[in-house]
């Protein structure tokens, strides 16, 4: 019997570059969907910036305490969004507010405002006079909650200090 080395080195070494193209080429792909996915997040911060130039300019051209980017919001069941508010300090000094959102009635009997829920990123910072803050918050939809209109407001202090009212249309 008679063996042939040559051949199984031949082997050998074709597996070998081989490895080394495919980790080649999966490194190029790698780096490709990397940068893809960084210009889509930057493009995500841009926006989010060009809302909140949005609603400065939106307060600086108002006598609005309290400005809602969107005041009619349709949403589905299970679903989740974000809004964005804007604040302007009218106070003498500087002062913090307590914001707060929640549904006060709703167009279906049979529908229940505890399926509409908002979180709210406080933010603690003190607003020097005539500064304005814009903010996020996030309205989820109860799987449960019925096709209905809900009307909500945004109450700062209590709705002492400024209040907006707000419409959610829930839909199937």
């Amino acid at each position: 019997m008679r063996s042939n080395k040559k051949a199984g080195l031949q082997i050998s070494i074709n597996a070998i570059v081989i490895l080394i193209l495919a980790i080649t080429v999966l490194g190029i792909g790698l780096g490709f969907i990397r940068g893809m996915f960084s210009q889509t997040i930057g493009q995500l911060g841009d926006v989010s910036d060009d809302i909140k130039n949005d609603m400065i300019n939106r307060l600086r051209d108002s006598d609005e305490r309290l400005a809602l980017r969107e005041e009619n919001i349709e949403m589905k069941k299970s679903d989740e969004k974000t809004i964005y508010f804007g604040i302007r300090n009218e106070e003498e000094d500087e002062a913090s507010f307590d914001i707060k959102f929640r549904c006060d009635s709703k167009m279906d009997e049979d529908a229940n405002l505890d399926d509409i829920i908002f979180n709210v990123f406080k933010e603690t910072k003190m607003l020097e006079r005539d500064e304005i803050m814009v903010l996020p918050a996030v309205i989820k939809i109860s799987p449960n909650a019925v096709a209905t209109t809900y009307m909500c407001s945004a109450l700062i202090n209590e709705g002492d200090y400024a209040s907006k009212t707000f419409y959610i249309t829930v839909t199937k």
